[in-house]
């Protein structure tokens, strides 16, 4: 176990190079491991809104991952501690181009909806646009539950994000009809491989 008196950041990288050093399972090392990164960093309060994708810059630039960790075992400790620091630190500049990408699709889709009805500042429209970053694929059960509106509203709501190009049909018949955020799952795919620079 790895001392809860270091440093946070510390801490996540020697838990994260003792886990791999292990390696206790047959299958889902990564993931576990990716996984303990995450929980560290939240507990130790770190990442308390959002988790910066560290395991994605590893996956970006493997060689040097795997060359800290071998470091580690090596015991150049110094070295994994910096290799993963700098990975943190380009984790959160990845993280910070992913929202910054969110806020100007965000503000696209007002656009378009503007443009298409420009319904009332109160309008469930509005409501959902806001909600979309969090539900990339949505029904209008989700939106009314999140949003709080009437099942009419949300219905008349996800028609004209539709009309206005916000909302793509993906599955599902009139009645339980599932929405595609127009882009969003463009943008998690770009973050998931790594393709969002700052």
């Amino acid at each position: 176990m790895v001392d809860e008196s270091l440093p946070p950041l510390v801490q996540t990288a020697l838990m994260h190079a003792q886990f791999e050093t292990i390696h206790p399972f047959d299958d889902g090392n990564g993931r576990t491991g990716r996984t303990l990164i995450h929980v560290v960093l939240r507990r130790r309060g770190l990442a308390e809104v959002f988790v910066p994708p560290i395991s994605v810059v590893f996956a970006r630039d493997r060689d040097r991952y795997i060359a800290g960790l071998t470091a580690y075992r090596n015991g150049e400790v110094d070295h994994w501690i910096e290799t993963f620091a700098t990975a943190t630190v380009q984790a959160t500049d990845v993280a910070a181009s992913y929202l910054d990408e969110v806020a100007q699709l965000t503000e696209r889709w007002r656009a378009m909806l503007r443009a298409a009805s420009d319904p009332r500042a109160d309008a469930a429209a509005w409501a959902i646009i806001d909600l979309l970053p969090a539900h990339p694929v949505i029904n209008a059960a989700i939106a009314g539950a999140v949003t709080g509106r009437a099942k009419a509203a949300v219905h008349n709501a996800m028609g004209q994000l539709a009309d206005a190009g916000v909302l793509a049909p993906v599955a599902g018949g009139r009645r339980n009809r599932w929405w595609e955020a127009a882009g969003l799952l463009d943008l998690i795919a770009d973050l998931e491989v790594g393709d969002l620079r700052p």
